[in-house]
């Protein structure tokens, strides 16, 4: 059979230039570079088209390249974001060729199922959770009422579906190494985030799913409360394969849990130090979850950078958000990885509910504070399936509009909490973050480092620099 797997571009392109978010960081969409190696090892012709980094690429002309396929299913992957605009293309292609077969998943489908499937008719599948051998057993003509994590319709319309358990999601090491072989452009037309990388080409790894906690704002419909992880020898001959076929010399492991696993973290990197090309990598490291033993196998491994959720600098804002977490013990822990010579980024959230500006001051203090070389805001999500959503309207002002999801991209304010003014303070904050934290001073010392240690991020900024200019300006 032959198919087309399609990742939206998700934002405006009528002048033609990529989002500033997109030539901040490109990663490709491992979901269905997944699902697509799935496919072809069940003997599938896959193409996977990823328009999010081929700005200059209209929407109409992505209708009649999918078409010029001939695929007989194609599968759109899709957060709030770019979902909207994976639709108005879904639908294209339905008016001009109504016996092609439409697949979503994502992770905003999976909160979705039935409500899209009600209000968005272009759409003839839905799959809610882990989408490969759902995908694949749609694709070999079984039944779609018995797949689980499968809705369509029945004969008069209404939506119908049986939701995954925990028994039918994917066992980590039965499955193929993702398509990255079918991505166009792999690696060198991606890139990780700027300064987050001393050497390209880079690659994002995926090495385990889901989460054992229970944050209010993080959506979890797709993997449900599972956890579960590739075993240290599948990582490494996946991290060896991207580096002896693809020439990558970074990685990036996107896992929210990477140092979960200690026993498992503790063999791959005594891999990963007796390969003799060595690589440096990233990865996501949890407050509470840090020693000197763990920081020294990184480190040893070939860590060069790790990621810390923070979110904020204000006591009681935490308790509501993340279970557990003390200001003094994300002191502690970030100071300790910076006594030991990992370069630290700092991931915050702003705009929450109960936020105050009192409480944002004390987040921009606190984070100013700490021995951090990089630091990530975003913009707070009230995200559909987030615990927090079905309450949401209580706290503050948002719309549940369908018209809204192409803005809740966690870079737009799309809520805002009955304890601030208004949007454009929640901005005017956002602005004194970034220009506060940037310009301390032990930051003078880090780009004068980061000219040498990570020169490819300084020819993206120079090559880009009118348009991070003309965004700074309006901070």
């Amino acid at each position: 059979m032959n198919i087309v797997l399609f990742y939206p571009r998700g934002y405006d392109n009528k002048d033609g230039k990529a989002s500033i978010s997109s030539l901040a960081v490109s990663l490709p969409p491992m979901g269905l570079a997944s699902i697509a190696a799935v496919l072809k090892q069940g003997g599938h012709r896959v193409t996977l088209i990823d328009a999010s980094i081929q700005h200059k690429v209209a929407d109409s002309q992505w209708v009649e390249k999918i078409i010029s396929r001939a695929p007989e299913f194609i599968g759109f992957s899709t957060i709030t974001s770019n979902f909207l605009n994976a639709y108005e293309i879904c639908e294209a292609i339905k008016e001009k060729n109504a016996d092609i077969l439409t697949v979503f998943g994502g992770v905003h489908v999976s909160w979705g199922k039935e409500t899209i499937l009600e209000n968005f008719p272009a759409i003839d599948f839905v799959i809610a959770g882990e989408g490969e051998y759902a995908f694949l057993k749609i694709a070999k003509g079984e039944n779609p009422t018995s797949i689980p994590g499968v809705y369509s319709r029945d004969n008069i319309g209404k939506p119908q579906g049986i939701p995954q358990e925990k028994e039918d999601l994917c066992v980590m090491d039965e499955l193929p190494f993702p398509a990255y072989d079918i991505i166009d452009g792999f690696p060198k037309k991606y890139a990780m985030p700027l300064f987050s990388y001393p050497r390209h080409p880079g690659a994002s790894v995926i090495s385990s799913r889901g989460c054992v906690y229970a944050c209010s704002f993080c959506d979890r419909s797709v993997y449900q409360n599972s956890f579960r992880w590739n075993s240290p020898e599948y990582t490494f001959e996946l991290v060896k394969w991207l580096q002896t076929d693809f020439g990558i010399k970074h990685i990036m492991f996107y896992d929210d849990l990477f140092t979960m696993n200690r026993k498992r973290v503790f063999t791959l990197c005594k891999l990963l130090r007796k390969n003799p090309t060595k690589l440096s990598f990233n990865c996501i490291v949890r407050i509470g979850h840090i020693d000197e033993e763990l920081i020294k196998e990184l480190k040893t491994a070939g860590c060069w950078m790790v990621h810390v959720g923070i979110e904020s600098g204000d006591q009681e804002q935490l308790d509501n958000l993340k279970q557990g977490l003390q200001l003094e013990q994300i002191r502690s822990d970030i100071e300790k990885l910076h006594k030991n010579g990992l370069w630290v980024k700092g991931l915050f959230m702003m705009g929450m509910p109960g936020e105050t500006e009192k409480s944002i001051q004390k987040t921009i203090d606190f984070a100013c504070s700490l021995p951090l070389k990089d630091a990530n805001v975003t913009a707070f999500t009230p995200f559909p399936g987030a615990p927090i959503s079905s309450t949401i309207e209580s706290f503050g002002e948002f719309s549940q509009d369908f018209s809204q999801w192409p803005d809740m991209d966690c870079v737009n304010f799309v809520f805002v909490p009955k304890t601030l003014p208004s949007k454009n303070k929640l901005q005017k904050y956002y602005g004194e973050f970034i220009k506060r934290f940037y310009q301390r001073k032990s930051m003078r010392k880090v780009y004068k480092k980061m000219v040498f240690q990570s020169p490819h991020s300084y020819w993206r900024l120079i090559k880009q620099a009118s348009r991070f200019i003309g965004y700074s300006k309006r901070m």
